[in-house]
């Protein structure tokens, strides 16, 4: 089925799953994609439609919101499975993030629900109890197992947890989130007036690149995930790419990477690499420019402009230096994005190339490739 049609059969349109995505993007970029998604302690205006009913589930405009959650990332109902379930490692009731919820049986509510409050009897122990041997009685399995044997022999009959569903471990809603991505471009060429208007400000388009985009290539060019990260530049994370190396960009952005590498204080690899540049708000934030397709400013901060640079763009994710760095480290090794688990933390810094010494032969043949012979501009701070 597909996401759009789901809204429109149950009587929603289009700016309202701009709502719901603009409310994933909040939350993703403030709590990551396994937290939970407290809707009660967020006080955006994108949440007005949304109510906290004195039921044990989130409203949006009379409606359940639940089903509309799982819509935005594929999952939808079928002939067994159509009760919506809240994993009982989720705290919150009126939690947003789709990946806390599935749809099971009332069977998979009890036990969840039972779970949340300390019982002991898992999805586990259900199995455990249904495959135990035929000669063992429900008496000894009780005394085995610590488990009421009332309830040990209805399971063992049928009578309770016939259709239970093992689905309350880790979330793993890779494909789901790639959904997610899938409903942004369709929202971003259909219904581009209210991307705009709410912000929406992590859809792909054609025209966007990355900054490791070379003129006259593919790559890094328009391929974009729901936090602005490209696409391309993910598969050389997952490979664990790390490289400070001017020589990788197009002659377009030479000059910018050259000058912020200059303003970093480049020392052993595995050492910390202090940032010399510009700050502010009394020297508790670093200032370094770098243009970004996704943000509507031009500067960032220099730890985040050093991932960008050495290892891939990605975006809106948080990056953060490890324990024990020095303030403002920019030595790509020291450096994490939160949220990002695809990322493969690098095992060495591949090469440290930080001048292009035919830069100049460079701009001219790059010029004779684009058919006019005349640069092209450049981004300049």
């Amino acid at each position: 089925m597909d996401t759009l049609k789901f809204f429109r059969d149950n009587g929603l349109i289009p700016p309202d799953v701009v709502v719901f995505a603009k409310a994933f993007q909040i939350f993703i970029r403030l709590q990551g994609k396994d937290g939970c998604w407290d809707i009660s302690k967020s006080r955006h205006s994108i949440f007005s439609g949304f109510v906290n009913s004195k039921r044990n589930h989130l409203f949006y405009k009379t409606l359940d919101a639940r089903p509309f959650l799982l819509a935005m990332v594929g999952k939808f109902p079928d002939e067994e499975n159509q009760v919506i379930v809240r994993k009982h490692t989720c705290n919150c009731k009126y939690c947003l993030n789709p990946s806390h919820y599935y749809y099971g049986t009332k069977a998979d509510v009890r036990l969840e629900t039972n779970q949340r409050k300390g019982d002991a009897l898992t999805p586990d122990v259900v199995e455990k109890i249904r495959s135990a041997d035929e000669w063992l009685s429900s008496k000894e399995i009780s005394r085995r197992l610590n488990i009421p044997y009332q309830r040990v022999r209805k399971i063992r009959v049928g009578i309770t947890f016939d259709s239970l569903q093992n689905k309350s471990g880790p979330s793993t809603l890779s494909k789901g989130w790639d959904t997610l991505d899938h409903v942004l471009q369709q929202l971003a060429s259909s219904h581009p007036d209210e991307v705009r208007r709410y912000e929406l400000d992590y859809h792909m388009t054609n025209e966007k690149e990355c900054p490791w985009h070379r003129h006259g290539t593919e790559k890094h060019k328009g391929r974009f995930g729901h936090m602005g990260e490209c696409l391309d530049c993910l598969e050389e994370l997952k490979k664990g790419r790390c490289t400070v190396d001017v020589t990788q960009f197009d002659y377009r952005w030479y000059w910018t990477v050259k000058r912020f590498w200059d303003q970093v204080d480049v020392r052993g690899e595995d050492e910390c690499w202090p940032w010399l540049g510009a700050t502010k708000k009394g020297g508790t934030e670093s200032v370094a420019y770098c243009p970004s397709p996704v943000h509507s400013g031009a500067t960032q901060s220099a730890m985040r402009v050093a991932f960008w640079l050495s290892r891939g763009f990605v975006g809106k994710y948080r990056i953060h230096t490890k324990k024990g760095c020095e303030k403002f480290c920019c030595n790509p090794k020291h450096l994490e994005a939160r949220g990002l688990d695809d990322a493969v933390e690098p095992s060495k810094i591949e090469t440290i190339q930080l001048n292009y010494v035919n830069i100049f032969s460079h701009f001219k043949e790059a010029n004779s490739q684009a058919g006019d012979g005349s640069p092209q501009q450049q981004p300049s701070p």
